[in-house]
């Protein structure tokens, strides 16, 4: 199809994906048509670097010959097999055994999206806890402000309230906890002189709702929607929750869907916490985006209890053996190419150049770690007064950032995230931060002509 022909579909026949229609036939749509390494180039043939991974999925860059043969090598063999009624086929036994390889796991429930694969993390809590006689603990933790996926079990366990607001009354059975974040802290203290309250939250919620009655809690690491927000002490923060889980039988889920391999400076987030967590749920970076699939793996304290019954929860497409090829190519590149190693060097550059950016008064704080950054935008510094939403100011910079050739996905109204591809360089870095000096500027020039 032509050009033309193309946007007249995209104003009318696709229903986008948090998005604006209207924002869409205004500025029109942006037609991404192909990718090799950190770059993209769209339907005009203009070229960006990928400052996002596409949406922290990315992580071995784009055109991957290896992964894209293994595809094919797959679908030649046989292109689907349900794991439905205890059949198997072999990529998805050999994807299991390769993530059991290189986490403290026993064994993996396949499905095909972040969002399942937290579905299924809630699943598998309650009903383990049916199975051991505590069929009474079926709440779930979250965090306020966190994000799970958008189904309707991971929608009730996050916390971002424009996320949740269209959908109320949400299923039952899902509480809240307050954030680790320093930068606006819940509490109104400073770290260390708070000794972190935000983890004592978490004991204050257990004992007003009845530990008798949770079943689990679910946790990003470090939080991908609020803006890589992480508790300052990792391993303290992390220390206290897993001890208040073992004290009273409660299950403790990593979410590592956007954390995990190699994002964060490590093969896995929970390697930063000194801790490990009874369940983990993987999406995106499983693959990198070459095909869908999400997976939830579990301890052997879990993994036992199923060995009798029968887990009554399954995915037509959980565990697809194209995907789960993909899967294995990718892991393998991480793991040769040592990718979370450079996550972790790039982050440290990162951070030493985008401190630049705190001579713009619009930005209040940027942070991050390993190639999971975000900056947040505010009116004024001094008492973080939010920018009115109603301007938009995340996603002015966004379709600034494409006049400068940077490719960053808006997915936030105040906040610019930065997860490029795990093989980024210093050269295409620096790249993206004289990118992002002349979109702020402009957006902050127009910002402060309005007001």
């Amino acid at each position: 199809m032509n050009k033309e022909k193309l946007h007249e579909i995209a104003s009318k026949r696709l229903i986008p994906h948090f998005a604006i229609w209207k924002e869409i036939q205004k500025y029109g749509p942006r037609i991404i048509t192909r990718g090799k390494g950190v770059y993209l180039w769209d339907i005009d043939g203009n070229k960006y670097i990928d400052a996002m991974s596409i949406l922290w999925v990315v992580n071995v860059g784009h055109g991957r010959e290896e992964i894209i043969n293994a595809m094919i090598e797959q679908m030649n063999k046989i292109n689907y097999v349900s794991l439905f009624g205890g059949y198997h086929h072999e990529k998805a036994l050999e994807l299991a055994d390769l993530i059991c390889s290189i986490l403290p796991v026993e064994s993996v429930f396949f499905s095909g999206s972040g969002s399942e694969a937290i579905e299924t993390a809630i699943k598998l809590a309650r009903q383990y806890h049916y199975i051991t006689g505590n069929p009474q603990k079926y709440k779930i933790v979250g965090r306020w402000n966190s994000y799970h996926g958008v189904t309707y079990g991971a929608l009730s366990v996050s916390g971002i309230r424009q996320n949740r607001n269209f959908f109320e009354p949400l299923v039952p059975g899902f509480i809240h906890f307050e954030v680790p974040y320093c930068y606006r802290c819940p509490f109104n203290q400073k770290f260390p002189e708070c000794n972190l309250r935000c983890a004592d939250d978490f004991e204050r919620l257990v004992e007003n709702e009845g530990p008798k009655t949770i079943a689990a809690v679910i946790v990003e690491p470090v939080m991908s929607a609020l803006g890589s927000v992480y508790p300052p002490d990792m391993k303290s923060y992390y220390s206290r929750i897993r001890q208040l889980c073992d004290k009273y039988d409660i299950l403790l889920i990593f979410d590592e869907v956007n954390n995990g391999f190699g994002r964060t400076g490590k093969f896995f987030a929970y390697e930063h916490t000194d801790i490990i967590p009874d369940m983990f749920v993987f999406g995106k970076g499983i693959t990198s985006g070459y095909a869908p699939l999400g997976a939830t793996a579990v301890s052997k304290k879990i993994s036992d209890v199923f060995k009798d019954w029968m887990f009554v929860h399954g995915f037509t497409f959980g565990g697809h053996p194209v995907a789960a090829a993909a899967s294995i190519q990718n892991i393998k590149i991480i793991q040769n190419e040592k990718l979370y190693e450079n996550a972790r060097l790039m982050g440290e550059y990162i951070s030493k150049k985008i401190q630049e950016l705190y001579e713009f008064d619009i930005v209040g704080d940027i942070r991050g770690i390993g190639l999971h950054w975000s900056i947040e935008y505010v009116d004024d510094k001094k008492t973080k007064k939010n920018i009115p939403s109603k301007f938009w100011v995340a996603s002015r910079i966004e379709r600034e950032l494409l006049k400068n050739g940077v490719y960053l996905a808006r997915a936030s109204v105040d906040r610019t995230y930065i997860a490029p591809p795990l093989i980024i360089n210093t050269e295409q870095i620096d790249f993206i931060i004289e990118s992002l000096k002349k979109s702020i500027y402009s957006v902050q020039k127009e910002y402060r002509a309005q007001v």
